[in-house]
C-alpha cells in the first residue's frame, strides 16, 4: 500500500494575507519582508523564482496593510485591497502570483504570537519541493529523525520550548495534552473563543492525532483500524507532519511499519461547534487510479475530476457549468440556461477581462449582478465568482454525477484517516473517520474570490 503523489503550492491572496484567524502575524510578516527587502517566491523548491521588493514599497504599502487590517478586525468579511508588488527589476506582481508558505518563517510567524502548526513549533519535517513524491518525503523524514513514535507525541508536544513562548494558549495546549494521556477530553471552556479556535484548528493538527493514539477519541471503528494495521495500538505510529504547508489531501503521514513503507494519510481538520469540517483539500490533489483512467466514462467522475485538473483555475467554473450543461442540463440554474455553453471564444475573451484587455458581453451582465461584490474585482472575474459558487451549490443540491463520491472515496482508499478535532460546549473533542470509502459523505467546495480568479481552484470535502 503507498500514498498518493499531491503536492502543489498555496497562494498568496489578499484574502489570505487577511484571513481573521492570522491577522495577528501574517500582516506583519508580509510588512517585515517589505521592510528588510527579502525576496518572495511564485513556488516551492529550486525551479522558483525570487522577487525582491523595490525600495519604497514597505512605505507604500504599510498604510494600506494596516487599514486593511483594521477593517477586518472590526468585520471579518470587510473587503480586502487588491496588491500588486513592485520590484527591484521593474516588475508588478500580483499577490496571487505569490507562495503564501514564503511567509511561514520562523521570524514571521512569531512576529506579533506564536504559530501553533506543527510546522510553527518546530515538529514537522524538513521541507521538500513540489516535484518530491510522498514516499520520498516520508523516507526523508525517517532518515533524519523527523518522525515521532506515537507513544511519545505527547512527549514531544510538552516538551517543546517554543510553546512556551506562546503565553495561556501554549499552556492551554499543554495542559490538553496532560487532560489526553490521562484518558480525559480536554476543557477548554476557560479560554476566549479566539484561543479555542486556535486549538481546534491549529494545534489540532496533532491534539487530534494524540487523542487517537491515546484511544480519548470518538473512533467507532477503532479495533477494524488496528487489524488492519495489524497493531494492538497506536503506540508505535511514525507520525511525520509535512515540512511544508502544500499538501492538498493530508496535513500529516502515519507509517505503521518502516520495513514494508506501510503509509496512511492523516488529515486534521478543526473548528468549533460539532459540525465543522475545517479546510477542503484541493481536486487536484486526487490521483485517479490506473484503473479508472482505463474506463472513462463520459460525464461520469473522472471524466469531471480529469477535466477540473487540466482546466487552469480561472477558467474551472466555465469549464464546470459547460460539463453541467452537456451531461446534466436539467439540473442547469435558469440565469446561465440562455448564455451556455461557454465557448473557446467566450472563455477568452472573459480571461483577456480579468487581465484587463477586453470588455465583457451584455449577456453575462445578469450574472454578475446576481451576487454582492465587495471587493474590488473585473466583471471577468466576479463571472468566474458567481459561476464557481453557483456551480457548487447545484452540484451539492442535486448531486448530478451519480458516481463522484464512491470514486472520490475509492481513490483515498483505507489509507486515509480523517480526523475532526471540534469545540463543543467547551471540550475539545476528536472524531475519527475511517474508511472513508464506507462512511464519509462528500461535498464539492470553493474559496474562490472575485478579485483573485485565479488563486483557489475547486475543492472537495469529505464529512461525517
Amino acid at each position: 500500500m503507498r500514498a498518493y503523489e499531491f503536492l502543489s503550492e498555496a497562494k498568496l491572496t489578499p484574502g489570505e494575507l487577511f484571513v481573521p484567524k492570522h491577522l495577528d502575524w501574517r500582516p506583519a510578516a508580509f510588512l517585515e519582508k517589505l521592510k528588510n527587502r527579502t525576496p518572495f517566491v511564485d513556488a516551492l523548491g529550486p525551479e522558483a523564482n525570487e522577487y525582491v521588493p523595490a525600495k519604497g514599497e514597505y512605505k507604500r504599502l504599510k498604510p494600506i496593510i494596516d487599514a486593511a487590517v483594521q477593517s477586518r478586525l472590526k468585520d471579518s468579511n470587510a473587503k480586502v485591497p487588491s496588491i500588486v508588488l513592485n520590484t527591484e527589476d521593474g516588475q508588478s506582481i500580483p499577490l496571487s502570483s505569490l507562495e503564501k508558505a514564503d511567509l511561514q518563517t520562523a521570524k514571521g510567524m512569531t512576529t506579533t504570537s506564536v504559530n501553533v502548526q506543527p510546522i510553527g513549533i518546530g515538529i514537522a519535517a524538513d521541507k521538500v519541493d513540489k516535484t518530491v513524491s510522498s514516499q520520498d518525503e516520508v523516507k526523508k523524514a525517517i532518515d533524519s529523525n523527523k518522525a515521532i513514535m506515537g507513544a511519545n507525541l505527547h512527549q514531544v508536544i510538552t516538551g517543546n520550548k517554543i510553546l512556551d513562548q506562546a503565553g495561556e494558549l501554549g499552556k492551554a495546549i499543554k495542559k490538553a495534552v496532560s487532560d489526553i494521556v490521562a484518558g480525559q477530553v480536554p476543557d477548554i471552556s476557560g479560554y476566549d473563543e479566539k484561543t479555542q479556535k486556535v486549538i481546534a484548528i491549529d494545534a489540532g493538527e496533532y491534539l487530534g492525532i494524540l487523542q487517537m493514539i491515546h484511544g480519548v477519541a470518538e473512533f467507532p471503528k477503532r479495533e477494524q483500524f488496528l487489524n488492519f494495521l495489524g497493531s494492538t495500538d497506536l503506540n508505535n505510529l511514525l507520525v511525520i507532519f509535512p515540512g511544508s504547508q502544500n499538501s492538498q489531501l493530508q496535513d500529516s503521514y502515519g507509517v505503521q511499519n518502516v520495513k514494508t513503507g506501510h503509509t496512511i494519510m492523516i488529515s486534521s481538520k478543526g473548528g468549533v461547534g460539532k459540525t465543522a469540517a475545517g479546510a477542503a483539500p484541493a481536486l487536484s490533489g486526487l490521483k485517479i487510479l490506473e484503473n479508472k483512467l482505463k474506463r472513462v466514462k463520459a460525464g461520469g467522475a473522472v471524466s469531471f475530476i480529469k477535466l477540473m485538473q487540466e482546466t487552469k483555475t480561472a477558467l474551472q467554473p466555465f469549464a464546470a457549468m459547460n460539463f453541467l450543461h452537456r451531461h446534466a442540463p436539467d439540473v442547469v440554474p435558469k440565469l446561465y440556461q440562455n448564455v451556455l455553453p461557454f465557448t473557446d471564444d467566450d472563455i477568452s475573451i472573459i480571461a483577456a477581462n480579468m487581465k484587463g484587455q477586453a470588455k465583457l458581453p451584455a449577456k453575462y451582465n445578469k450574472i454578475i449582478k446576481s451576487r454582492t461584490i465587495k471587493a474590488r474585482a473585473s466583471a471577468g472575474g466576479i463571472l468566474a465568482y458567481c459561476t464557481i459558487k453557483d456551480f457548487v451549490d447545484t452540484f451539492n443540491s442535486q448531486q448530478p454525477i451519480k458516481d463522484f463520491r464512491s470514486t472520490v472515496l475509492e481513490i483515498l482508499d483505507e489509507n486515509f484517516v480523517q480526523i475532526f478535532s471540534r469545540v463543543v460546549r467547551g471540550k475539545l473533542t476528536a472524531k475519527v473517520l475511517w474508511p472513508g470509502k464506507i462512511d464519509g459523505t462528500v461535498m464539492l467546495w470553493t474559496k474562490a474570490e472575485a478579485a483573485a480568479p485565479s488563486a483557489a481552484g475547486l475543492s472537495f470535502k469529505v464529512i461525517d
